[in-house]
């Protein structure tokens, strides 16, 4: 089932990373464009992966959502010692399809020097990589005073001499300069995008990523989309949901939170109660996360996304839908999500027991605000799916506790 192509994946990376800063993505974009067309230049790939690795330039900071300021993206690319690569690379390594390429954001911040020691398969591209990123540096700050030079008189010690030559070929005959400046690269960028031949698998993967995307910003809010997930796939399981509607189901529990990326952090994280402006400011993730997500994927898997806070009595938002307005899946993803707020902690109130639960959500059946026959599923299996849900989160909460100590690791071995 193809809720999603594999063009679309692209343009949603970038859609949920712009939600986050704008600017690291545009340089991603732009380096992106400035790596292909050396890659064009100097042959021997398949257009499938030429946009394969374009899709990884567009993604070679995305480290720096996690270690960096993001706001000082030009100081913190012209330093030495980059955390961010580091970041970058086992972000990647660990929850993405990107494996075997992902080494090539540890070492993009290397000298040629020191990359030409390497001993890996994307070493060359690497280098290229390196220097691509280095030119639209280069360009946003010297503006019009940029020139080959300034790349050339390092050539053999910070950067590769074929890169360089690449480069200066490619300017040539694609123009590149002129490309970045009127903006048509984006374009340009874009077709070389449905080239990209993804399995199901790697969709799902991919898609995964995004939800892991909010752990960049919000940890928290990972294991909480990963509850929502579990819990989401239980009750499928148990109302015997089709194929196809349990994949729908799936696809939208995984994004679902995708817009709080654009809600600040001192709403997220607030150990109080919100104002009302401040609830109003949080309820707007869900209108974002539709924008985010419109014309990339299906159109029932949004609908059933920006359902989460709705209510069978019109009380929830953002469009007041009524109980014969929403289908199954949307009113399991209601519970699921409501769900997680009450068993995981939160910053102004500790997870709650079973029986706090169950009242909770018991007190929300007689307000005609949740499905009567889906609370009463979760309550008589309730033991049975906590568990279940608190297994996979474990698996994360693993998966992220090696991440960061690899990461600590890593980053004592490059600063010494």
């Amino acid at each position: 089932m193809d809720f999603i192509s594999s063009k679309n994946l692209f343009y949603l990376s970038k859609n949920v990373l712009t939600l986050m800063n704008s600017n690291i993505m545009e340089h991603g974009t732009r380096t992106a464009y400035i790596f292909w067309k050396m890659l064009q230049q100097r042959g021997g790939l398949e257009k499938f992966e030429m946009a394969e690795l374009s899709m990884l330039a567009t993604l070679h900071d995305i480290g720096a959502y996690r270690t960096d300021d993001v706001d000082n993206m030009l100081f913190f690319e012209m330093k030495e010692y980059m955390p961010h690569s580091i970041y970058g690379y086992l972000f990647l390594k660990y929850l993405s399809p990107m494996e075997e390429q992902s080494r090539m954001l540890m070492y993009h911040h290397l000298d040629y020097s020191q990359i030409e020691r390497l001993n890996f398969p994307f070493k060359e591209e690497t280098a290229m990589l390196a220097l691509a990123e280095k030119i639209d540096i280069y360009r946003k700050t010297l503006g019009d005073r940029f020139d080959a030079s300034v790349i050339e008189k390092h050539v053999g010690g910070r950067y590769d001499k074929k890169a360089c030559d690449h480069y200066r070929s490619a300017e040539e005959y694609y123009n590149i300069s002129g490309k970045l400046s009127d903006g048509s690269y984006v374009m340009e960028l874009d077709s070389l995008m449905k080239y990209l031949i993804f399995t199901n698998e790697e969709k799902r993967s991919y898609m995964e990523m995004m939800m892991y995307c909010i752990g960049l910003k919000y940890q928290q809010k990972v294991i909480d989309s990963v509850t929502t997930l579990c819990t989401c796939e239980e009750l499928a399981e148990r109302f015997y949901l089709d194929e196809k509607e349990a994949e729908k189901l799936y696809y939208a529990a995984v994004i679902h939170d995708i817009g709080m990326l654009a809600i600040p952090s001192d709403i997220v994280e607030a150990e109080r109660k919100l104002s009302e402006d401040e609830m109003a400011k949080m309820r707007t993730h869900v209108d974002i996360a539709e924008g985010v997500l419109r014309d990339v994927l299906d159109e029932d898997i949004i609908m059933i996304a920006s359902a989460h806070h709705e209510r069978l009595d019109g009380s929830g938002y953002p469009k007041g839908l009524k109980e014969f307005e929403m289908t199954i899946s949307q009113q399991i993803l209601q519970v699921a999500d409501m769900i997680t707020g009450l068993i995981n902690d939160r910053p102004y109130k500790p997870a709650l027991k079973k029986e706090a639960v169950i009242a909770i959500l018991q007190q929300e059946v007689s307000k005609h605000k949740l499905s009567k026959q889906i609370v009463e599923t979760v309550i008589v299996k309730y033991d049975e799916i906590i568990k279940k849900v608190k297994t996979e989160s474990e698996k994360i909460l693993t998966l992220q506790n090696r991440l960061i100590s690899q990461y600590e690791q890593v980053k004592v071995k490059f600063a010494g």
